[in-house]
């Protein structure tokens, strides 16, 4: 492994959980000056209605989504042989704290091959949200394929092209780093929100794998029919020679493809 690297990005992921964790980062809500000038501005003998209290938000809430997807991707990596799977979620938060099970189902085999449970911590400072957790990884139904475990930590800015970069280190069967870039901007339409984004991929010795496997450009509409959120969306994967990505490679470059989709989700 890359030892400098190693040392460079386990130093960010440190620093960022000392963020995390320290109380003097975080600042007051901005609308709590906002609350308080509103009750201070309550006129002289009035009184809130009897038997009516203000309701407090709930620090539980549980989500659900579900994908079907056209084929199972990866950084542009197909795991699915080009057949489409069902890929279901589910997400339990309580504060800043969350776990969520997702699976792949695949409808060729007629097998769920592969489950992934997180448990993560998430943060907002200012414009900046942060994450950060602990994910495995478990393959049933795919002959050699270890479980493996990771930590991770997901940074985004709430600004102009809204940019976020994604850490995920395995300490179990990849053995190294894998980290995504992207940007992406919303776009409000009569129907929804339209997200065009860029992604790019890149692995430091996962599962002996350096380079940038691909990159992706993305476009998703999201709009809300009833309790529920429906986001199609379509991704083009552009790859080339690099790293130990190369034509004439063990592992060969990863094909240019199409990835089709279509999310529904809902939380309470």
């Amino acid at each position: 492994m890359n030892k400098p690297l190693a040392s460079f990005l386990l130093t960010i992921y440190l620093g960022v959980l000392f963020l995390l964790v320290s109380p003097a980062i975080a600042e007051p809500p901005a609308d709590i000056s906002i609350t308080q000038t509103a009750s201070a501005q309550q006129q002289p003998g009035s009184k809130e209605p009897e038997g009516l209290e203000p309701e407090s938000p709930s620090s539980f809430s549980i989500g659900w989504d579900m994908t079907l997807a056209s084929k199972y991707l990866f950084q542009g990596r197909d795991y699915s042989d080009g057949k489409a799977v069902v890929q279901p979620e589910v997400t339990l938060t309580f504060k800043e704290i969350s776990a969520i099970l997702w699976f792949n189902y695949d409808l060729d085999t007629k097998k769920a091959n592969e489950f992934d449970l997180y448990l993560q911590y998430s943060r907002e400072i200012q414009a900046i949200s942060l994450t950060t957790g602990y994910a495995h990884y478990n393959y049933p139904h795919r002959g050699g394929w270890d479980p493996s475990q990771e930590v991770f930590i997901d940074l985004s800015y709430n600004a102009l092209l809204n940019p976020s970069l994604s850490i995920h280190y395995d300490f179990d069967a990849g053995d190294g780093y894998y980290a995504t870039l992207g940007v992406s901007h919303g776009i409000e339409t009569s129907i929804g929100a339209l997200t065009p984004g860029i992604t790019l991929f890149y692995q430091a010795n996962y599962y002996e794998l350096t380079g940038f496997p691909s990159a992706e450009f993305n476009t998703t509409l999201e709009y809300p029919i009833g309790p529920f959120t429906i986001s199609p969306s379509i991704s083009y994967f552009l790859t080339w020679d690099n790293g130990d990505f190369q034509t004439d490679g063990p592992e060969g470059v990863v094909p240019d493809t199409w990835l089709f989709s279509i999310n529904v989700a809902q939380s309470f």
